[in-house]
This record gives C-alpha cells, sequence and structure tokens, in this order.
C-alpha cells in the first residue's frame, strides 16, 4: 500500500481539536472499543501505571469537559500497584518523581491512542487541561481521586462536532523540531524564519486569536503566556506533587 493510500495515516492526518459538541450518544459498545483500544498502548515493564475515569454526568460533562457527551480522565496512578505490593508483602517505592515522569508517559500513549481509536469510529476529541484550571482539592472531591500517589494528568472530550473548524491547525515539521543524529541548535536565520512561518496565515501554526504586535509571537510571549505558566503556578505544582508523595526531596 503507497503511503498516499495509507488509511491509517489518513486518519491520523485529519485528527482535529474539537470544541464544541452536539447532543448525538456515543454507543456504550464503541466507547468499549476505544478504552480496550487505548489500554493496547505501550506501558513501562507491563504495570499501566495510570487509571482512566469515564466521565458521564452531564454536569461535570458542562462543568469541566466543554459539554461533550464523555470524558476521560487520564491520571497518573500506582495505588493499583501499590496495593499489590502491600498484598504479596514487598516493599514498592517507584511512587517518586521518576514513577512520575514514567506514570505520565504510559498516560500520554494511552490518550494518543484513546483520540486515534476514536477517529477510526468517527468520534471526534479535545484534549484539555480544563481539570487544572480548578482547585486540586475540588478535583479530588468531584471525582474521589485517592489522597496519595494519584495525579489527573490530562482529560480527553468525546463526542460529535457541531460545527466543522474553519480551519485545519498546522504544524512546524522543520529545523528546530526533527533533528537528524545530533541535536541542531538554531542559527539567527532559522529562527527568523520560525517567526515568519509563524506570521503566515495560510500555515495556521498559531492559536486563532486576534493580535496587534508586529509577530504572532510577541503577542504569545507577551499576552497569551503572562500569568498561565508563571512561577506561581509552577510552585503550586511542586507542592501538589509532594502532597501526592510524587516528589520525595529525602529518602523516604
Amino acid at each position: 500500500m503507497s503511503m498516499k493510500n495509507n488509511e491509517i495515516l489518513k486518519l491520523i492526518n485529519n485528527l482535529q481539536s474539537i470544541h464544541e459538541f452536539n447532543d448525538r450518544e456515543i454507543p456504550q459498545k464503541e466507547l468499549e472499543t476505544i478504552l480496550m483500544a487505548a489500554v493496547k498502548a505501550a506501558n513501562a515493564s507491563a504495570r499501566q501505571s495510570y487509571s482512566i475515569i469515564v466521565v458521564r454526568d452531564e454536569k461535570c460533562l458542562k462543568k469541566y469537559f466543554y459539554s461533550s457527551n464523555k470524558a476521560l480522565i487520564i491520571c497518573v496512578d500506582y495505588n493499583r500497584i501499590i496495593r499489590c505490593a502491600e498484598y504479596l508483602n514487598h516493599p514498592y517505592d517507584y511512587y517518586n518523581m521518576f514513577g512520575f515522569i514514567t506514570g505520565s508517559t504510559d498516560a500520554i500513549l494511552v490518550a494518543q491512542t484513546a483520540v486515534i481509536a476514536a477517529k477510526s469510529l468517527g468520534i471526534d476529541s479535545l484534549f484539555t487541561n480544563s481539570l487544572h484550571r480548578a482547585s486540586f482539592d475540588e478535583i479530588q472531591h468531584e471525582f474521589h481521586l485517592p489522597e496519595k500517589h494519584c495525579f489527573p494528568l490530562i482529560s480527553i472530550c468525546l463526542g460529535y462536532r457541531q460545527n466543522d473548524p474553519k480551519i485545519k491547525k498546522g504544524r512546524l515539521t522543520g529545523p528546530g523540531v526533527i533533528h537528524y543524529d545530533l541535536y541542531h541548535e538554531l542559527t539567527d536565520q532559522e529562527i527568523e524564519g520560525l517567526v515568519e512561518e509563524y506570521d503566515d496565515q495560510e500555515k495556521h501554526l498559531g492559536l486563532t486569536y486576534e493580535y496587534d504586535f508586529p509577530h504572532y509571537l510577541d503577542w504569545f510571549y507577551l499576552k497569551w503566556s503572562q500569568n498561565r505558566y508563571g512561577a506561581e503556578k509552577g510552585r503550586k505544582m511542586v507542592e501538589l506533587l509532594k502532597k501526592l508523595d510524587f516528589l520525595q526531596l529525602e529518602d523516604p
């Protein structure tokens, strides 16, 4: 089969983030198909250090998940693994920062696999960090999350699009993104080229917002990014990971 006629590549190239969903119900059988495909994703040491919470409650879907038909909360979660160790009377302290990174990798692979499986069934999706905008105590209470060793890393909204997006987002594919053999430090000329790529409105690389700056990236750094990813959010995340026992500064 030629790459041009490869149905899987077509499916991946047609993935889109959908923010508005209609009321059409996802059949239970198709939801289960998505879940069974998702857990086939690669994972470290066959542990599957994650949990998937399937959200069906309409109020929660409206509050956190863009009124989608279903949502999946994919958590880095070591509780099942720890409980098995306790049952067999074995020590286990992998739920540290190294474990958090490993579990995050497992969770992200599950998320991407779920989205591809959903698209193959004609079901649209949206990756979102919407739960991180609320307080963790609220989310922990809302979804009965364990007090330790469980962090809701990423969520997926699932449903059927209300309307087709007006544009199809582009992606960078050149210098600074793909490196062959060795890491390539960008030259000033290549940086200038990247700025120009973001300014090219036909490529649709940036966020779809109006901005009154010479370059799109001026707006991104000076407006969009301000107070979104700052030091205070970083400190809160560190404290949360300490609380959940994922970040241990001393040996337990």
